[in-house]
C-alpha cells in the first residue's frame, strides 16, 4: 500500500474547532503544490478527509478531480490504530490519500514507521509524507517521499 498523509493547510483560529477555515495564506500555499506531488495524487485510488471544514478546503484546493469520503477516524485526537483498521479494509495495492490534523498525522506516521511506542513527529501545515508498506500496521512502513507546501 502507498499512503499519502497530509496535514491541512494553515487555518485561522476560531470556534468551534470543526468549523475553522483556511487562511488566505493557507489557500494560496496549496496552489503551488510541486509537480511530483501532483503526479503522486494522480495515482490515488481512495481519498479520506476528516469531518473538519479545513481538511475539506485543503483537499478541494488541490483540484485533483477525485472524490473523497469523510472519516471520523481522522480527527485531531484519533487513534492511529483506528486509521490502520480503516486502511486494512482497502486493497493492499491501493494508493490512499488522507487529509487530517496534528497531532494525528505525527502519531500515525510514527506508528506506521516505528511502532506503537513512538511519540510521532511534528508536521507543518500542508506538509505531506508518502509511506509504503506491505500491510498497514505498526512499524511496517517506510517513508519514500515528503513535500512541504
Amino acid at each position: 500500500m502507498r499512503l499519502i498523509i497530509m496535514r491541512h493547510a494553515e487555518a485561522a483560529p476560531g470556534f468551534p474547532d470543526e468549523q475553522r477555515q483556511l487562511t488566505a495564506y493557507g489557500l494560496s500555499s496549496l496552489s503551488s503544490a510541486p509537480l511530483q506531488l501532483r503526479a503522486e495524487l494522480q495515482q490515488v485510488d481512495q481519498v479520506f478527509v476528516s469531518p473538519y471544514r479545513r481538511t475539506r478546503q485543503t483537499f478541494d484546493r488541490l483540484e485533483t478531480g477525485l472524490s473523497f469520503k469523510v472519516s471520523e477516524s481522522l480527527t485531531p485526537d484519533s487513534d492511529p490504530e483506528q486509521v490502520c483498521a480503516l486502511l486494512q479494509t482497502l486493497p493492499l495495492d491501493s494508493t490512499v490519500f488522507l487529509v487530517t490534523h496534528m497531532p494525528l498525522v505525527g502519531w500515525l506516521s510514527g506508528y506506521l514507521q516505528e511502532g506503537p511506542a513512538t511519540l510521532g513527529s511534528s508536521f507543518h501545515p500542508a506538509q505531506v509524507e508518502v509511506l509504503e508498506m506491505d500491510v498497514p500496521a505498526a512499524g511496517l512502513a517506510k517513508r519514500v517521499a515528503g513535500y512541504e507546501l
